[in-house]
């Protein structure tokens, strides 16, 4: 099992519109073949937003970042960004 935790920091004006289309994005991600968990967080502060998902193996993870729904969505998104996002997969200790 491995967590996906990606920062996006957006652009002020893009808040609204990306807000819209990473809730859209999610049911899509969620029923994804091997995603067990994911949610998404807001920090106005910035403003930025996050996501954490669960994924049965890092396999799976990367089957999804490899797919076309990943891709065609990702594609649709990165205008909105102030700043390169940053992502991190992380496996627990235990």
């Amino acid at each position: 099992m491995v967590w996906r935790w990606v920062e996006m920091p957006a652009q002020a004006e893009k808040v609204p519109l990306l807000r819209e289309k990473l809730l859209a994005q999610a049911p899509h991600t969620r029923n994804f073949p091997g995603c067990l968990h994911l949610q998404l967080f807001y920090q106005p502060e910035g403003p930025t937003f996050y996501s954490l998902s669960q994924w049965e193996s890092l396999e799976a993870l990367e089957r999804y970042r490899a797919s076309t729904l990943f891709r065609t969505f990702w594609g649709e998104i990165r205008p909105y960004f102030r700043a390169k996002p940053r992502a991190q997969t992380l496996q627990p200790l235990s």
